[in-house]
């Protein structure tokens, strides 16, 4: 049964028996309907993604299953059609896939290829096409390090610390330089420079000491310029060999804040009240603190001390007149005076209890001045998950105090929200709990042996169950070298932490997995923090009585379409037109019909992605004289990371273990890369100035977009939207931001290698085609914008022959395309790969050729049968030490289980 309807109907006839007497509950009765409403009508998705391994390193493959559910955990038949993007820390689009969701998951994986990917901190977020419609922070990311072992000539490790952030601010950085091997590079010259907003605002030349450190002291006239800064270092390692690096400044300074939080909601006179605090610091991180909470006089009201990552709480009775503030000493030397909330007058709040075993203990309380005021009236009790109300009851105010125990049973796993409302359907107070059931679902893991010798057979087997009975379900499991692939379990992701917190708070949440493996009381405690500290994201009360719903422009996906417009030459719609679509390398064929209005659409098209497809377009009136225009597709702009703060400034330093291990396993990769020796001349990039029109403009713009940029996009024209940076797409054009803002609606003139264009001549426009895009947002001689009575320019320049080459009838042919066909090459489905299990079956193989795999075995389709079970096998790889296999998923009812398992191979 459907879970949100079961909860629904439950509370209705709760409701139905509490509410008969009731004077005045058609306010409540309301919200209960429209909850409902929006649950039903506008269904939350959600996606996560479980990876082989935590992190990897030039030269390997990331694979990765996704599962899809809706927001009740419940595996998802919404949307068929899944995006993965791997993004890169200066918030580029490095890679965009399209996965086929079959049986509510998807498949995948990314090949890191030397020549296209270096070291630096990734994310990958992913989606679905319905998930546009509503915020961003609901779409799954995670970081990913990335270290390069095969392109690496140099290791650096870089320290750095602020001073004076309100005057003459200063960084000081310490860098260490070493060769592959480790060594100091001492005595080495080194050119510095330090950017900021893409200008360079100091630089320098300095040289590495005996132990191949350079101490730099960084200056300018803002702390903002600092923050947003990059220093880049050119070190000199001998006569014909310069070696380049970047180091982000961000964080740098160690500033810190502290936010409190009462429980309920508000402080309040004369009610003993729980504060929950957190302290962070610029880097985002928590951060220990202790401190005495004092009152206008000076007296020492409690004491505050963190217990986990910068959260922790203390009571307080505030009294009539009286104001409080806390004195705090930060871990990091920080002294700082911070007021506590102004405690109301007169008010109601509520405080709860989630230690007992089976119940949730809730008090709701409200000082002598509000009982006064309020005393005998009616108030609501009510508590939803995920979106649905699964519990109401109903008071009288005839007591300061009212208690009440709320089942655990009555609530899945996950966090609960927990509201009190008069009986105007005001939300007065509130408070999220934390729920978590034991034995609901579970998973093990046994293997055959305990301890196995190099490239041995290693058996294991799955056991699912649910309430202690077996149960099918749908899993995946990764089996990696932990010795060579260290990690830090509170560091990982899994299904749960990111099912049940992370999808459903707001902000970043540092170590989410901390409070899912090896579960004690101080976990629960911290946990319980977090629910005081961290806000729910899903729709407010206010929202759903204002009648405020979301705004839907994207219906969910069930397959590949194309759509678009058939028009005559001059503008007219051509109805009852005959459409071919052709995909001749996968043999996909469909034919469609436009409406009145010139509008087709070819449904589930099953094409693999950069496969070239044309459509084709007959009419007996309109003869070839016609234009095929193809919608664009939806696609997400690209946000702040929200988990930046998690990202690495060393990473070759910290992923030093693995990255030894990947050039000894890449080894021939690295000698066949150093060994290239380009002879040809360098072909000169298309630009501006390549065109007499455009040789007014400067000679470098304001933003230049490589081609790379563009890499899996379906449609130019949609992906130049997300990618123009400074322009903003409106009404069919661009404009320059900052002018768009202020009111002035004049647009961006477009050129295609030279040639003036308007906007809807870029859906004709190959991605493939295109080698850079240059923004100008100013004309500073005015050459461009007096003449074509515009604002700002942005050139197109597609990819060059080489010279001298002769160019063929088809290239030829290419240049004067029938108008009634369109040739393109759409984002498709990613296609699939296997991951490659090797078998060491006879004496031969079991001692040719070297086999340093990490990752010996990931299988994303594991289903266990009417039994709860799978058996699977696979072979170690030569590489000794102690080995994790991860296994987690989802059974048929959306329970999640997830278990870790160790052997050791000697």
């Amino acid at each position: 049964m459907n879970l949100s309807r079961f909860l629904f109907l439950t509370v209705f006839i709760l409701f139905q028996s509490l509410f008969a007497a009731a004077q005045d509950t058609l306010s409540l009765n309301k919200l209960i309907e429209k909850s409902q409403k929006v649950v039903e009508d506008y269904p939350f998705e959600k996606v996560y993604l479980h990876f082989d391994k935590p992190y990897y390193a030039v030269g390997d493959t990331i694979w990765f299953k996704a599962y899809v559910a809706l927001a009740q955990d419940q595996p998802s038949d919404l949307s068929k059609v899944l995006y993965v993007d791997l993004i890169s820390e200066n918030d580029t689009l490095v890679r965009s896939m399209k996965l086929p969701i079959v049986n509510t998951s998807a498949y995948g994986s990314i090949t890191l290829d030397p020549l296209a990917y270096k070291s630096g901190n990734y994310r990958i977020r992913a989606y679905t096409h319905w998930m546009i419609n509503f915020s961003e922070d609901l779409y799954f990311t995670k970081n990913i390090p990335l270290g390069d072992a095969i392109n690496r000539k140099i290791i650096t490790n870089i320290t750095l610390k602020g001073e004076n952030p309100t005057n003459n601010p200063t960084i000081n950085a310490s860098i260490k330089f070493q060769d592959p091997d480790g060594t100091a590079l001492a005595n080495k010259k080194v050119n510095w420079q330090l950017i900021s907003k893409f200008e360079t605002i100091a630089r320098g030349r300095e040289t590495t000491d005996d132990t191949g450190k350079l101490a730099l002291k960084l200056t300018a006239s803002q702390k903002a310029a600092l923050d947003t800064a990059i220093l880049e270092t050119s070190l000199e390692a001998d006569a014909s060999r310069i070696i380049t690096s970047s180091f982000p400044l961000k964080n740098s300074f160690a500033d810190v804040d502290l936010q409190f939080f009462p429980e309920g909601g508000d402080l309040i006179e004369n009610l003993n009240t729980k504060i929950a605090f957190k302290a962070i610091q610029e880097k985002g991180l928590g951060i220990s603190v202790k401190g005495d909470v004092v009152d206008n006089t000076g007296k020492i009201i409690s004491k505050i001390e963190a217990q986990h990552l910068g959260m922790g709480s203390f009571t307080i009775l505030p009294e009539s007149g009286k104001t409080y503030s806390a004195n705090l000493s930060f871990a990091n030397g920080i002294k700082k005076t911070i007021p506590l909330p102004t405690a109301k007058k007169s008010g109601i709040t509520i405080s709860i209890l989630t230690t007992t075993p089976t119940n949730i203990m809730v008090q709701i309380n409200a000082n002598q001045a509000y009982f006064n005021d309020h005393q005998d009236k009616n108030y609501y009790l009510v508590a939803r998950s995920k979106g649905v109300i699964a519990f109401a009851a109903q008071a009288a105010l005839n007591t300061t105090s009212i208690g009440a125990a709320i089942p655990k049973s009555k609530f899945p796993d996950g966090i609960i929200q927990i509201t009190v409302f008069n009986t105007k359907g005001e939300p007065l107070a509130e408070r999220l709990a934390f729920v978590k059931h034991t034995n609901v679902s579970s998973l093990n893991l046994t293997s055959d042996k305990k301890i196995y010798g190099i490239r041995q057979p290693v058996k294991m087997n799955v056991l699912a169950k649910t309430r202690n009975l077996p149960v099918e379900g749908n899993f995946s499991i990764s089996v990696y070298n932990e010795s060579k692939v260290p990690s830090n379990e509170d560091d990982d992701s899994s299904i749960l932490s990111s099912f049940l917190i992370s999808s459903e708070l707001q902000g970043f949440i540092e170590k989410p997995n901390y409070y899912f493996h090896q579960i004690n009381e101080k976990k629960a405690a911290d946990l319980d923090l977090l629910m005081l500290t961290q806000g729910y994201r899903k729709f407010s009360y206010k929202d759903i009585l204002a009648g405020k719903e979301p705004i839907i422009d994207f219906l969910p996906e069930q397959g590949i379409e194309f759509s678009g417009v058939l028009r005559t030459s001059n503008g007219m719609p051509v109805s009852n037109g005959s459409l071919k679509l052709v995909v001749p390398e996968s043999r996909f064929y469909a034919e469609t019909k436009s409406n009145v209005r010139g509008e087709f659409k070819f449904e589930n098209v099953n094409i693999p992605d950069s496969m070239e497809a044309s459509i084709s377009a007959r009419s007996p009136n309109a003869a070839k004289n016609m234009m095929i225009m193809l919608n664009g597709s939806a696609f997400p702009g690209i946000a702040k990371n929200k988990n930046k703060y998690e990202e690495k400034l060393n990473i070759d330093s910290l992923l030093l273990p693995y990255l030894d291990h990947s050039k000894r396993q890449y080894r021939m990769v690295t000698q066949m890369l150093q060994e290239v020796v380009v002879t040809s001349t360098v072909i000169k990039k298309p630009s501006h100035s390549d065109h007499p029109a455009l040789s007014g403009l400067p000679s470098m713009p304001d933003h230049l977009i490589n081609a790379d940029r563009f890499q899996g996009c379906a449609l130019f024209l949609s992906c130049l939207q997300t990618a123009a940076m400074g322009l903003t797409f409106a009404d069919n054009n661009f404009f320059v931001t900052r002018v768009y803002n202020s009111g002035i609606r004049v647009p961006v003139q477009i050129f295609l290698n030279g040639m003036p264009i308007e906007t809807n001549f870029l859906n004709s426009v190959q991605t493939a085609d295109v080698d850079n895009v240059e923004i100008f947002l100013r004309d500073e001689l005015g050459l461009v914008s007096r003449t074509y009575n515009t604002n700002g320019i942005l050139v197109i320049n597609t990819k060059k022959a080489v010279k001298g080459t002769a160019i063929s009838a088809e290239d030829l042919k290419k240049l004067f395309p029938p108008s009634n066909v369109l040739t393109f090459k759409p984002q498709g489905y990613l296609k699939q790969r296997e991951f490659y299990i090797p078998k060491y079956l006879t004496a031969e193989s079991k001692t040719k050729g070297a086999d340093f795999r990490t990752t010996v075995y990931w299988n994303p389709r594991v289903f266990t049968d009417a039994n709860g079970t799978m058996a699977f096998e696979f072979y170690n790889s030569d590489n000794k030490g102690t080995y994790k296999a991860i296994v987690e998923g989802t059974d048929i009812e959306g329970n999640l289980s997830r278990f870790i398992y160790r052997y050791k191979v000697e």
